[in-house]
């Protein structure tokens, strides 16, 4: 059931997309496509890893991971001052290898050993929901849309030496990957600076559960992400 839902949820994107590709054409609102660019704000979390020669770890990720993607808006109704339709989209978010995973080991005497591990960390998603978007000014606007969201992540940890209470423990390298369907959520604020084409910042949230059962666990992906955008009409 698993590997057939991000398939069936794949080609449900493309054909409500096309659906409103083809409504657009009897409208007088063309689409904006957006693109963004700015930084995942992962919420506190931690995983528990068991596989470190026996020992228990809990282990904390990195908070911070540099991402952009592309947002499409097909409008379906409104008025001259608002609108609203369907919004696909879809976005990559990434830490590179020089980045650290650091977690502690509780050993028999109570003993805490605190550790970093080198890691890397890719996450892609897309999603399709719904929006609106509405004039706040002659060249203001404000959105948001919000809904379903399919998740791909990938992790991959590198060799390491850990000293532990039971003695030094050989981390091999390895990598593991998972998806989830989760949610997401936007908002922002677009600046009209020439016919067609807006500058602005918003915000993006993103929640998902991704497993990586060959390494850490399972962790939550949760937070906002703070953007930098470029709307245009094509």
């Amino acid at each position: 059931m698993k590997s057939l839902l991000p398939l069936t949820l794949c080609l449900a994107m493309l054909g409500l997309t096309s659906l409103a590709t083809h409504a657009d054409q009897e409208t007088e609102y063309a689409p904006l496509y957006q693109g963004f660019i700015g930084n995942l704000q992962l919420n506190d979390q931690s995983a528990s890893w068991d596989e470190l020669g026996g020992e228990i770890a809990d282990v904390e990720f990195p908070s911070s991971m540099l991402g952009g993607g592309l947002e499409a808006e097909y409008a379906w109704g409104g008025s001259d001052t608002w609108r609203w339709g369907i919004n696909p989209g879809g976005s990559i978010s990434w830490k590179s290898s020089d980045t650290r995973v650091s977690g502690v080991i509780g050993g028999d005497n109570g003993a805490v050993i605190r550790f970093d591990l080198d890691n890397g960390l890719f996450l892609g998603e897309m999603h399709l929901g719904a929006y609106v978007r509405g004039g706040l000014a002659p060249k203001l606007a404000a959105y948001a849309g919000a809904g379903p969201m399919l998740m791909y992540g990938k992790l991959e940890l590198e060799d390491e030496e850990v000293a532990a209470p039971s003695g030094t423990i050989v981390v091999n390298g390895s990598e593991a990957s998972d998806w989830d369907v989760g949610y997401y959520a936007r908002a922002g604020l677009d600046y009209r600076y020439a016919k067609g084409k807006h500058l602005g910042f918003g915000v993006r949230y993103m929640s998902a559960e991704l497993d990586f059962s060959d390494t850490v666990g399972a962790i939550d992906i949760e937070g906002p992400q703070f953007v930098l955008t470029f709307t245009t009409k094509m």
